[in-house]
């Protein structure tokens, strides 16, 4: 049975034009072909499974010291080329199963304009995970209804932290802000992934203080408060990387990350005042 770009699950199935951008082509068609095609779609697959092995939860420890000659960054050996055409001879349909690096070379100049075109679209806003979204519309949904601010702050970022943690999205960014240069492009996909996920919580904080009769005091933008919130969650989640057992995450109703944007709150929003009072 064959397969078109249609029966890829989301995001594969998206518009790629303009994520997908190192590919080989003379004419602009033929590169706008390619970049949405199963061959593109099948090969990034193969990258981001790579990614979620060796970055998850439970990374995985595979790599071979004969692929460290392929490293792109020194944490990126499992991103290795020889890992990727592995991978990618095991893709299960719709996606294609490439076997040997003809195909691979002939889509990509170089295995660094791979590395580019992957992590353009792992960290672009399509990736952002659909369970995620859902994750946070509830957090969101807790922080203006329960009954106490307090335990509904602490809660979600008990949550937060956690839904973090998972993200093999969190780890890659780690490594690649690390270790990229100054002027490296790939910090424009950062920008632009920070931009998808703290556009959906500057709504939550909105909704959130008008619901409780809060303002933001004089001087602090909605942009400011969201960053610093953010800064705060994603401060805790290293840390929690790097010392598992410091005790950071902690229990719902006891965790640090809590505590601090229950500081955070205090500090910068003040009660509306209602005109006649």
């Amino acid at each position: 049975m064959p397969y078109g770009k249609k029966d890829l699950p989301y995001p594969y199935n998206q518009d790629l034009v303009g994520i997908v951008t190192r590919i080989k082509g003379v004419r602009e068609s033929t590169r706008a072909a390619l970049v949405n095609s199963l061959k593109v779609a099948s090969y990034l697959k193969a990258g981001v499974n790579l990614v979620e092995q060796n970055l998850g939860p439970s990374p995985s420890s595979s790599i071979s010291s004969a692929d460290s000659r392929y490293a792109y960054w020194s944490g990126f050996q499992f991103l290795s080329e020889r890992s990727l055409m592995r991978e990618a001879a095991t893709l299960d349909p719709p996606y294609l199963r490439q076997k040997g690096v003809g195909p691979y070379r002939s889509t990509w100049a170089s295995h660094d304009d791979y590395l580019s075109d992957l992590l353009a679209f792992q960290f672009h806003a399509i990736n952002y995970a659909p369970k995620y979204g859902t994750e946070m519309g509830s957090r969101g949904h807790l922080l203006s209804t329960a009954d106490s601010l307090v335990e509904a702050v602490k809660r979600s970022a008990y949550h937060e932290l956690q839904a973090i943690l998972r993200m093999p999205q969190f780890r890659l960014q780690l490594i690649v802000s690390a270790t990229a240069d100054l002027n490296d492009g790939i910090h424009n996909s950062i920008a632009n992934n920070y931009a998808a996920a703290l556009e959906p919580w500057m709504r939550i904080y909105e909704s959130t203080l008008a619901a409780r009769g809060l303002r933001l005091r004089n001087g602090v933008t909605m942009r400011q408060f969201v960053d610093m919130l953010a800064a705060i969650t994603e401060g805790f989640a290293i840390r929690q990387l790097g010392d598992p057992n410091a005790g950071i995450l902690g229990e719902p109703e006891s965790n640090l990350a809590g505590m601090a944007i229950l500081g955070i709150i205090d500090a910068y929003t003040e009660p509306i005042v209602k005109s006649g009072n």
